[in-house]
């Protein structure tokens, strides 16, 4: 149980935090610059600050938001199935449970 708890805890609400997050840094910066979401890189009227500034909102924006949803499902997980529950690469190491 505590391995499809993760698939659907840690998978799933990531991608659905990542489009809901997506979403809402769309319609905070359409209201707030009044432009478009600058999202063809080759299109001549959206000037070079305007794309990387969406870049670095949007990425930074849904990289937050993802590791706080995938470090808050693995503590939950973690504390009703167990370590063995989640993947290994992300059970804690041997030596810093007997530290």
């Amino acid at each position: 149980m505590g391995k499809v708890a993760w698939q659907i805890i840690g998978v799933g609400g990531t991608a659905l935090a990542a489009m809901a997050t997506r979403k809402a840094l769309t319609v905070v910066w359409e209201k707030s610059t009044k432009r478009a979401v600058p999202m063809n890189p080759n299109d001549d009227e959206i000037g070079l600050g305007e794309a990387l500034a969406w870049t670095i909102v949007s990425g930074v924006g849904v990289a937050v938001v993802q590791l706080t949803i995938q470090r808050y499902a693995a503590k939950n997980i973690r504390s009703r199935f167990g370590d063995e529950a989640l993947p290994k690469n992300m059970r804690k190491q041997a030596s810093k449970l007997e530290a």
